[in-house]
């Protein structure tokens, strides 16, 4: 939709008082071809108009006049694309707490700062393109704590929104992550951290009747979360291929009933075929990890149940290479993504099935790292900031189509979480939240590595300047004085 450029319309709404005198603040991206995440035919010689931290408009330079006053940015020849959202993350590794190596160190060494740890993930992640994150596993009270100083300005980082825990799942030292460590770390710091993690909401919530669960949600939703995360099935690693129901239907029922008073959306964590079709059966907002069943396909009147009710599923890919190198090393994430699983993201994809942008990644620490192969190393998929990269690769890879990518990037997140009004696409009213390429990513996925720029709320993001401060990703930790 063109713009009417010279109309009252195009007036400031957001001014800056410098001794008594408003100032405007205005600025027009021009010249780029624009993507806006609608899905449409780009727009070639575009402007895109902000002021403060929301679009003003976005269409054709062509029979457009540009407001006086206002700062232009030459971006001839480049591409502007919505900010990249990622809808599943763990700002805190959680692979760490999964795997089981480095849990103990990672949660003491940072113990007391893990809100610095987060914010250095939210940073690499808004470096690297992304945004906007959806955090859905994460320790309560830092990660809320991290959210809301990035929001107020107070630290620079990808927008968070937040879940917490996920409720029916232990802390990291319960049956659901990292058990084992309890034998030689002391309990109180294990059960002080479980506590933390779980918030009230932790495996326990299994064995009560639906009304008493009902209150505790209710609870929960009180504390400032920006969505319900629940396990339909559990998280027992080593009994990955045998997942077991978490909660009976009419938990589940309690449970999405809260979240949804609440006005919240409701997410499912699901390993196995029954807790998929509960999760679609429930009609959840947006499942987790769609394609893990536990190496059972994913039949197709379940897909068909997907498309219909429009239950938004989040994909988590592994590239052709990665996938290659962990078969052929015998690595323990190798079915993973592979078999049924490659399968299921294949049948989805064809399907036209409502897909999701999601990587689980963290802000992994490089003592883990540097205990992994090479192979390992490389172009891993679950490291915060290059994960995003990964996904579109290994998403054309399956089969999706480069505009179809783009919007599980974007706007199919946005809607998803409810946050449409805000996020998503290249228009009136959202955020200015964008990117300016070098190259065409609708030609390329590695295009999407191409940045020449991003503007976050209207403001230019430096990203030589993050992360501001290394603690993670510090190495070596100590340097001689």
């Amino acid at each position: 939709m063109l713009w009417p450029w010279g109309s009252c319309q195009c007036q400031p709404v957001i001014t800056i008082l410098i001794r008594g005198r408003a100032k405007v603040t205005q600025t027009a991206i021009v010249g780029a071809t624009l993507i806006d995440g609608n899905g449409g035919e780009p727009i070639r010689d575009a402007v895109v108009l902000f002021e403060g931290d929301r679009f003003v408009a976005a269409g054709s330079r062509e029979g457009s006049t540009l407001p006086e006053n206002i700062t232009q940015v030459d971006a001839a020849g480049k591409f502007l694309i919505p900010g990249i959202i990622n809808a599943n993350v763990h700002l805190l590794d959680g692979w760490t707490f999964m795997i089981g190596t480095g849990t103990v160190e990672y949660l003491a060494r940072f113990e007391g700062r893990l809100h610095e740890v987060i914010e250095e993930a939210a940073q690499i992640a808004l470096a690297n393109g992304m945004t906007t994150v959806f955090d859905t596993y994460n320790a309560l009270q830092p990660v809320l704590f991290a959210r809301d100083r990035i929001a107020s300005g107070k630290a620079l980082g990808a927008r968070i929104y937040a879940a917490g825990n996920i409720v029916g799942m232990g802390g990291p030292f319960s049956a659901d992550f990292s058990k084992k460590a309890r034998e030689t770390t002391s309990q109180t710091f294990c059960d002080r951290m479980d506590a933390m993690f779980e918030a009230g909401v932790g495996r326990r919530l299994a064995a009560l009747p639906p009304e008493e669960v009902r209150l505790i949600i209710r609870d929960y939703l009180s504390k400032g979360v920006d969505l319900l995360k629940f396990a339909v099935s559990d998280h027992i690693l080593l009994e990955y291929m045998n997942p077991h129901l978490t909660f009976s239907a009419r938990v589940q029922r309690v449970i999405a009933e809260e979240a949804w008073a609440a006005g919240k959306p409701l997410l499912s964590h699901t390993t196995s075929l029954e807790s998929l079709n509960d999760a679609v059966t429930l009609g959840v907002d947006a499942m987790m990890h769609t394609s893990l069943t536990a190496g059972v396909p994913i039949p197709d009147d379940i897909i068909e149940q997907i498309i219909r009710k429009t239950v938004w599923a989040e994909i988590q890919p592994v590239n052709d290479e990665y996938q290659h190198h962990l078969e052929t090393t015998g690595g323990m994430m190798a079915g993973y993504a592979g078999g049924v699983h490659r399968e299921n993201i294949q049948r989805l994809i064809a399907a036209g099935a409502p897909i999701l942008l999601g990587t689980d990644a963290g802000c992994t620490d490089p003592d883990c790292l540097a205990d992994m192969s090479e192979g390992d190393r490389h172009d891993r998929p679950w490291s915060i900031g290059g994960d995003h990269f990964h996904w579109f690769r290994a998403m054309r890879q399956l089969g999706m189509k480069p505009m179809d990518m783009l919007q599980a990037a974007t706007k199919n997140i946005a809607r998803a979480y409810k946050k449409e009004a805000d996020l998503g696409t290249v228009e009136a009213g959202k955020y200015a939240d964008f990117l300016i390429l070098d190259a065409n990513p609708i030609d390329d996925e590695d295009n999407y590595k191409r940045i020449h720029a991003i503007y976050q709320g209207g403001r230019l993001v430096d990203r030589s300047a993050l992360p501001v401060k290394r603690l993670v990703t510090q190495y070596p930790r100590f340097e001689p004085s």
